[in-house]
């Protein structure tokens, strides 16, 4: 009766001996084929989570599509077309205020973050070269020893080798100790001077610590000058009689508005084109930001020390922009 390959496979490995060619290739084909097994489940997993996106892609497509139907029927009705005009008119004021507001907030960070690392490297300067100051004291002081004690021993050699008869053999005998002695001090000073000057090389070739960025006292001014900004263009807006309909137009679809009729709307995207230009002057006016800046500094409180936001019920007149986030005030304070 014939014996299983597989058998004589086994009884083989118990005797023992090592796997033939044949079993080797079976053993690579299986690994091979377990490898696979779990890249196709990879694979097939991936494929249904791309199916998941695509669902919820066509979904979100078909609201848009949906939202834009029912906006071209609105906007074909003649009474309607004015009132979407001045919706839109002051959607734009809104989108203008919040760039101007995050440009505001990023170039202020930056100007910030080069005082802070000027600051950083001075201090680092000046405290490297109190260092290589007081170094270099301790360097002459340690050259001017090596120098005395080689003239010292200079001297003492030349009186040692002058030194002849035999009635002067105790004075050769402590003077070769002293110039024994004075040798080692030699020794010492001069390796002094050299770690000395390794030591004021490594200080004169320190690299400056990198900077780890703005400080919290750093990030609260720049926010407190954003929420001053962000409360003067309030004011300017509130003066024409806007901040709260650029508000609503955030909050509100055009279908959900209503400003009037043709007059009040055209009156209305007149009023939003003169408060861009406004808002545009606004960056001149430097002196009233930091003005108010300086205001809310004096009254802002944090809710702990590492905080960077005030406590918006501390900010008094700028309390209204920051519990209704005009220009998204929130989006530019830094954290």
């Amino acid at each position: 009766m014939a014996v299983p390959d597989s058998l004589r496979r086994l009884a083989r490995r118990l005797s023992g001996q090592g796997m033939s060619a044949e079993d080797e290739r079976l053993v690579a084909l299986f690994r091979n084929r377990t490898e696979l097994k779990k890249e196709l489940s990879a694979l097939d997993d991936e494929r249904h989570r791309l199916l998941d996106r695509l669902k919820l892609q066509e979904g979100a497509t078909m609201r848009v599509e949906e939202q834009l139907a029912a906006l071209e029927q609105y906007l074909g009705r003649p009474d309607e077309g004015y009132k979407c005009l001045a919706y839109f008119q002051l959607r734009a004021v809104w989108r203008t205020a919040s760039r101007r507001l995050e440009h505001f907030s990023g170039e202020l960070a930056r100007q910030q973050k080069d005082r802070e690392r000027k600051q950083q490297l001075a201090v680092f300067e000046r405290a490297r070269r109190e260092r290589l100051d007081d170094m270099e004291r301790e360097l002459s002081e340690a050259r001017v020893l090596a120098d005395q004690l080689q003239a010292e021993q200079k001297l003492s050699e030349q009186r040692l080798a002058n030194l002849h008869g035999f009635w002067n053999h105790f004075r050769r005998r402590r003077l070769r100790e002293s110039v024994e002695t004075r040798g080692f001090r030699i020794d010492a000073a001069l390796t002094q001077v050299t770690d000395l000057g390794d030591r004021q090389h490594a200080i004169a070739t320190e690299t400056p610590p990198a900077f780890e960025g703005l400080s919290v006292e750093g990030k609260r001014a720049v926010n407190l000058a954003v929420i001053a900004y962000a409360e003067a263009m309030h004011e300017r807006l509130s003066a024409a009689g806007l901040a709260d309909m650029v508000r609503q137009s955030t909050l509100r679809r055009v279908y959900e508005t209503s400003y009037g009729g043709r007059e009040e709307c055209q009156t209305i995207m007149q009023r939003a084109g003169h408060a861009l230009g406004d808002l545009d002057r606004l960056e001149d006016d430097l002196a009233d930001i930091k003005n108010r800046a300086d205001r809310l500094r004096a009254i802002a409180a944090y809710r702990t020390d590492a905080d960077t936001v005030p406590l918006q019920d501390t900010l008094q007149s700028s309390a209204l922009v920051m519990l209704e986030e005009y220009w998204d005030v929130y989006k530019a304070l830094l954290r």
